[in-house]
C-alpha cells in the first residue's frame, strides 16, 4: 500500500455547550481581535449569545458580519474581507452552516493571499497560511467545520467554484450538538443528506484509504440511527448529538478521500436551479450509487449493512444494490423528491451531462466512469 499523508484539523471541541466556551478557545490561540462570520437569520435568532458572551468575558474584542448569503458569492467574500481590513482582525470564525464557513474561510485566505481569489480554485493553489480559523457549525451536515475547502458562486459566470488547500483546514473546530436543536426539519433533512453523500461517496471512491474509511463507517451508521430520529422529532439532543459526530467525522473522511459523482452531477442543478446543496445530492444519491455499485460491490454491501439493511444470506451483488434502496427509502421518508421538483427538465439533461463530465477532479474520483452518455441515463433516473 503505497504510504499517504492525512490532513486534518489540530483541535476539535465537541460537546453539549462547547459554543459558550469559544471565548478560551480563541484565547488560547492568541488571537485578541476577532470577525465573527453568519447570517442575518442566526444573529437575529439570538443564537450567537452564548458564543459573543464568552468572547466579552475572555476579552476577545469583536466584530460580527452577518450578510452571508446562501451560496456565498465572491462579492458577498469581498464585503466580509474589506470589514476584517478595517477592523484589523487577527482571526476569524465561521459561524453557521457551510456557507458561512465557506466565507469566513476565503476570508482568512485574503487576508494573507493577495487578490483575485479566483487564483486559488483548484487543488493546494494557495501559497501562504492564513490567519487562524475558528468554525462554529449549526447544521450537521456541510463537514466545513473540518474540511480543507471553500465553496464559492462567481458572480460573473453564475457558477461554483471550489478552493482546495489544507491551509483552509480550520485551527479549532467547535462542534455544539445544542445548537442544532432548533435546526427546522428540512434543514435537517437536506444538511443530513449531504452528510451522507460525503460519506459514502469518499467511501466508494477510489482515493479511499483505511483511515478515510473509519470515518465513513462511523458517519454512515450515525446517520443510519440518528437523521430520522432527528427530523422527525428535533428536540431529540442524542439525535442532535449523534447528527453533529456523523457530519464531522463525513467531513474528516473528506480531507482524504473527497467526493465524486454524485457531486459533480448535483452541481449543475444547484448552479441553474439555486437548489440547495444537501437536496440536489439526496436526490441524485441513489442513482448514481445503482450505477456505481457494480464497481465497488464490498464496499456497497458494507453501506448497506451500516444503514441497517439485513443482507443475511445474499450474495455481495444483491446485498450491493441494498445501499441504494435503503437511501431511496431515507430520501422517502424526509420528503426528498426527484431532480423534476427542482425545476429540471428532459431538456436540461444534455447539457447537465457535458458539464458533468467536464468537472474532471470529482468525476475522476468516481469508482466507475461515467461518460456524458451515462449521465443523462442517470438524470433521467434521478427525475
Amino acid at each position: 500500500m503505497k504510504p499517504y499523508r492525512y490532513p486534518q484539523v489540530r483541535n476539535i471541541y465537541f460537546g453539549d455547550g462547547v459554543a459558550k466556551t469559544a471565548g478560551s478557545i480563541v484565547a488560547n490561540e492568541g488571537v485578541k481581535r476577532l470577525l465573527v462570520v453568519t447570517d442575518k437569520f442566526l444573529f437575529d435568532s439570538g443564537k450567537l449569545e452564548g458564543t459573543l458572551k464568552s468572547l466579552e468575558d475572555t476579552n476577545i474584542e469583536y466584530k460580527v458580519f452577518s450578510d452571508v448569503r446562501p451560496n456565498p458569492l465572491l462579492s458577498n467574500v469581498l464585503a466580509c474581507y474589506e470589514l476584517m481590513k478595517e477592523f484589523n482582525g487577527e482571526g476569524v470564525m465561521g459561524f453557521g452552516g457551510g456557507s458561512s464557513i465557506d466565507c469566513a474561510k476565503s476570508t482568512a485566505l485574503l487576508m494573507t493571499n493577495p487578490l483575485p481569489l479566483q487564483q486559488y480554485v483548484g487543488k493546494d493553489l494557495v501559497p501562504n497560511n492564513t490567519v487562524p480559523i475558528f468554525t462554529v457549525p449549526t447544521t450537521a451536515g456541510t463537514g466545513s467545520e473540518v474540511t480543507s475547502g471553500s465553496i464559492i458562486m462567481f458572480d460573473d459566470t453564475g457558477k461554483k467554484g471550489g478552493i482546495l488547500s489544507k491551509r483552509l483546514i480550520a485551527t479549532c473546530a467547535i462542534v455544539d450538538p445544542e445548537l442544532l436543536l432548533t435546526l427546522p426539519p428540512t434543514l435537517t433533512a437536506a444538511t443530513g443528506m449531504d452528510a451522507l453523500s460525503h460519506s459514502i461517496e469518499a467511501f466508494t471512491n477510489v482515493n479511499a484509504s483505511l483511515q478515510s474509511d473509519m470515518w465513513c463507517k462511523q458517519a454512515i451508521s450515525l446517520i443510519g440511527k440518528n437523521l430520522r430520529r432527528a427530523f422527525f422529532k428535533g428536540d431529540d439532543i442524542d439525535a442532535r448529538r449523534g447528527m453533529s459526530l456523523a457530519a464531522t467525522s463525513a467531513g474528516m473522511a473528506l480531507l482524504g478521500a473527497g467526493c465524486a459523482g454524485s457531486h459533480a452531477m448535483a452541481y449543475s442543478i444547484e448552479n441553474k436551479y439555486h437548489t440547495m446543496h444537501g437536496k440536489a445530492n439526496a436526490s441524485m444519491l441513489p442513482a448514481v450509487m445503482r450505477f456505481n455499485a457494480p464497481a465497488a460491490l464490498e464496499k456497497y454491501a458494507t453501506v448497506a449493512e451500516l444503514l441497517g439493511e439485513n443482507i443475511t444470506g445474499l450474495s455481495q451483488h444483491e446485498a450491493a444494490y441494498k445501499a441504494s434502496e435503503a437511501v431511496q427509502k431515507l430520501c422517502n421518508d424526509l420528503g426528498m423528491p426527484g431532480i423534476r421538483a427542482y425545476g429540471v427538465t428532459d431538456d436540461d439533461l444534455e447539457r447537465f451531462a457535458q458539464e458533468c463530465c467536464a468537472n474532471t477532479r470529482l468525476m475522476g474520483q468516481n469508482p466507475r466512469n461515467i461518460s456524458p452518455e451515462d449521465a443523462v441515463k442517470i438524470y433521467k433516473e434521478a427525475l
